[in-house]
C-alpha cells in the first residue's frame, strides 16, 4: 500500500513509499482509511520540531471502516465505521492506566510518531480504543474527532461553565472547536484572538460559528487588555484557553485574566523554555492547568454532540487532497491558507 513515511531525522525527509499492508493481531482490527486530517504535529514532524521514531508512517487523525477483525475481538465486525483513540502500547497496569489516564502511560506509543500512523490506505488498531461513528455523521467530520476530543478535554480542564467569559488564543482547529464547546457549555461571551495571518480565513470563520468578538492582535490599534476589561466591568476574563504555545500569547493571557482566573494550556511551544511573567500569575493567584491528549469520555461526548448537530466540524474542512498531493496540502497549511485539510487514499 502507499503511505507517507518520515524516513530519516531532520527537516523534510518524507516521501510516499510502498509498504506492507498491516495485519491485525488477535485483539486488533484492520481499518481501511477513508479520511485523515493533517495536524499541527504532522507539520512539526516534517520540520523536526516534535519527537518521533524512524522510519514511521505519520498521521493520526482518521476515520475508516473495519475490514478485518482479530480472533479475540468482541463487539466489532467487518463494515463498522470507526474512529480511534491513540493510546496504543499503554500497559493497562500502571497507576496512570488504572486511573483512566492511559495517555500518561510511559509505554504508550501513539500512531503517527511512535508507531505507524494513518497517512496510508490501512491501519491496524487495538479494538479497545475504537469508537463507533454515529449514523448521520460523515467520514470527513469523523476524521476530525481526535482534535475535537482534545478540545473537550481542554474545556474540562478549564472547568468552563455557565456565564463564564472565555478568551481563546489561536483560531486553529482546536481553538475553533474549543470556542464552539465553550458556547455549548454556556459561556456568556467568547472572544477569539488571532494574528494577521488568521484574518482572511480563520477569524472570519470564528465569527461565523457564533463567537462574540474576534481580535487581530497584530492590529496596531488593538489593546486586548482594555478591550476585555471594558466588557467585564474591569475584572478580566474568567477563562483563557491557550491554543498557540506562543510566549507572547501566554503573557497576554496573564494580563487579561481576572484575579483567581482559570487558564487551560493546550498549545505546544517550539521552545523548551519560555520567558513568562510568572509574578503576575502569582499576584493574581491564577489557576493554570495544562492539557494533553484526551480520554474515553471526551470521544463519546463529542460524538454525541456531532450526532445531535450541536457541533459543526464540517465548517473547519477547507481542503481535501489525495495522499500523493501531501506536499501541496502541507504547504497551504504552513502558509495559513487553510484550517483543516484532509488527505484521502488515492483512488
Amino acid at each position: 500500500m502507499k503511505a507517507l513515511v518520515k524516513y530519516k531525522k531532520g527537516i523534510d525527509n518524507m516521501e510516499i513509499r510502498n509498504v506492507l499492508i498491516p495485519e491485525p493481531d488477535d485483539n486488533e482490527v484492520k481499518i481501511k482509511i477513508n479520511a485523515c486530517g493533517i495536524c499541527g504535529t504532522d507539520i512539526k514532524i516534517m520540520k523536526d520540531e516534535f519527537p518521533y521514531n524512524i522510519p514511521v508512517i505519520i498521521g493520526h487523525e482518521f476515520s475508516g471502516e473495519i475490514v478485518k477483525v482479530g480472533k479475540k475481538v468482541n463487539g466489532w465486525k467487518i463494515g463498522d465505521k470507526v474512529v480511534s483513540e491513540l493510546h496504543t502500547g499503554a500497559c493497562g497496569v500502571c497507576r496512570f492506566c488504572r486511573t483512566g489516564n492511559y495517555q500518561a502511560c510511559k509505554f504508550k506509543q501513539s500512531p503517527g510518531y511512535g508507531i505507524n500512523g494513518s497517512f496510508a490506505e490501512y491501519i491496524k488498531m487495538p479494538s479497545w480504543l475504537l469508537h463507533r461513528i454515529p449514523d448521520g455523521v460523515s467520514m470527513e467530520e469523523a476524521a476530525i474527532m481526535e482534535p475535537a476530543a482534545i478540545a473537550a478535554q481542554t474545556l474540562h480542564r478549564a472547568n468552563v461553565g455557565t456565564a463564564d467569559f472565555v478568551v481563546i488564543f489561536g483560531p486553529g482547529p482546536i481553538g475553533l472547536i474549543s470556542a464552539q464547546m465553550a458556547m455549548i457549555a454556556g459561556a456568556s461571551r467568547v472572544i477569539m484572538v488571532g494574528k494577521e495571518i488568521d484574518s482572511k480565513i480563520r477569524l472570519p470563520l470564528a465569527k461565523k460559528l457564533g463567537v462574540d468578538h474576534v481580535v487581530n492582535i497584530d492590529d496596531e490599534e488593538t489593546n486586548l487588555e482594555n478591550f476585555v476589561k471594558n466588557l467585564t466591568s474591569g475584572e478580566g476574563a474568567d477563562v483563557v484557553i491557550e491554543a498557540t504555545g506562543s510566549e507572547f500569547a501566554i503573557n497576554k493571557a496573564f494580563e487579561i485574566l481576572r484575579w483567581n482566573g482559570r487558564m487551560a494550556v493546550v498549545g505546544l511551544s517550539n521552545k523548551m523554555k519560555l520567558n513568562i511573567d510568572w509574578r503576575t500569575g502569582g499576584f493574581k493567584a491564577l489557576d493554570i492547568r495544562f492539557s494533553f491528549s484526551s480520554k474515553y469520555l471526551d470521544w463519546e461526548k463529542t460524538l454525541q454532540l456531532l450526532e445531535k448537530k450541536k457541533l459543526n466540524l464540517k465548517a473547519l474542512i477547507t481542503h481535501e487532497f489525495v495522499l500523493d498531493e501531501w506536499g501541496k496540502a502541507f504547504q497551504i497549511i504552513a502558509e495559513g491558507k487553510a484550517i483543516k485539510v484532509l488527505l484521502k487514499p488515492n483512488k
